[in-house]
């Protein structure tokens, strides 16, 4: 039984150190991914200062003699971006900061020199693992949309205006909190936020607390409402009464499922089995004890060396490991003295 559980522990780090193997492919995939996608996004931003730096130095150059821009194949769509910078690439998990702001807070863009610098909008979506968050009415780009688009759209319209997403960096959330003079609610830019690192027990929240961070005792701050969703009714839904209703009640007299669907669920024969039935153990066991015959036997074949060196080696880790004395310490530091008093002695001379 001792060598079944040992395959069957051995099966496990095998498959262990497997899994580890295809986690630490999967990463790096993931990384050169995002890698590649991060260079792409950073090519069409250079792309478009690129461009727009020549486009002025001409226009400042030639001033009236200028050419136009907006014709061709720019004709209606001059001055839009292209759809890849809407995207967002992704940081690797544990590289992304937690800004504790969610769909629905209220915030304000701080970032210096942004056209909508000081204006306060509510959160439209979060992207966590990309640090970005788009803001309602704020933020508005022109992006062009490609003619493959407009082909299988009924609005045929060139370009559209979105919201572009903004770093959660150059925002900060506001909320209403009680003036120190006048003791009335006023919109307050809140710098930075933390979280509980757990939900507190007891109550209907689906994420940790957030607080704000540097007071004490702490002020939390609550997360917005939600809209409650609405379902739509069909004939074919089945009844709330029906899928509460007990249809089978389980008894001790009966089991819940037959035997060999315990087969089926968990195959009988795996290597990484580690629950097995009493005549198993049993016909294991029995292999176990003839291999001890065998080895017994054996011992009985031994010549009179074989038997000596065997005795020996039992009356040694009988002993267990040999201790020193101590006079036998004693002459070793005395040795140790001299030696050190000699090498002084040396330097002292060199």
């Amino acid at each position: 039984m001792q060598a079944v559980i040992r395959r069957t522990a051995l099966a496990e780090r095998q498959a262990a150190r497997r899994a580890a193997d295809k986690a630490g492919k999967r990463r790096s995939d993931e990384r050169k991914i995002r890698n590649n996608e991060q260079v792409q996004l950073n090519s069409a931003i250079r792309n478009d200062l690129r461009a727009a730096r020549t486009a002025r130095r001409e226009d400042w150059l030639l001033g009236p003699l200028a050419p136009r821009r907006d014709v061709g194949e720019k004709k209606d769509s001059y001055g839009a971006i292209g759809t890849r910078r809407l995207q967002s690439v992704d940081k690797a998990d544990g590289d992304w900061k937690d800004w504790c702001i969610v769909a629905g807070d209220r915030v304000v863009i701080v970032e210096d020199g942004h056209r909508d610098r000081g204006k306060i909008a509510a959160v439209r979506e979060i992207r966590e693992k990309a640090e970005e968050c788009v803001i309602i009415g704020l933020n508005l780009v022109d992006v062009a949309v490609p003619n493959y688009m407009l082909i299988k759209e009924t609005d045929k319209r060139p370009f559209r205006t979105y919201e572009a997403p903004l770093p959660l960096s150059s925002v900060r959330l506001v909320y209403p909190l009680p003036h120190a003079e006048t003791g009335g609610l006023r919109d307050t830019i809140i710098k930075e936020l933390k979280r509980n690192q757990k939900i507190s027990r007891g109550t209907d929240e689906e994420m940790p607390r957030r607080y704000i961070a540097g007071l004490n005792p702490p002020l939390r701050i609550p997360y917005p409402d939600k809209e409650p969703e609405e379902y739509d009714d069909h004939d074919v839904d089945t009844l709330r009464i029906e899928v509460e209703q007990k249809t089978w009640v389980p008894t001790l007299a009966r089991s819940p499922m037959p035997p060999s669907i315990i087969d089926e669920l968990r195959n009988k024969y795996s290597k990484f089995r580690d629950r097995h039935d009493d005549r198993y153990i049993a016909k294991m066991n029995l292999k176990e004890e003839e291999v001890m015959k065998r080895r017994k036997s054996i011992v009985k074949m031994m010549t009179p060396l074989q038997e000596l060196h065997m005795k020996e080696r039992a009356e040694k880790r009988a002993r267990g490991k040999p201790t020193l004395s101590e006079e036998t310490l004693g002459k070793i530091g005395e040795v140790m003295a001299k030696n050190s008093v000699k090498s002084t002695q040396k330097l002292i001379a060199l």
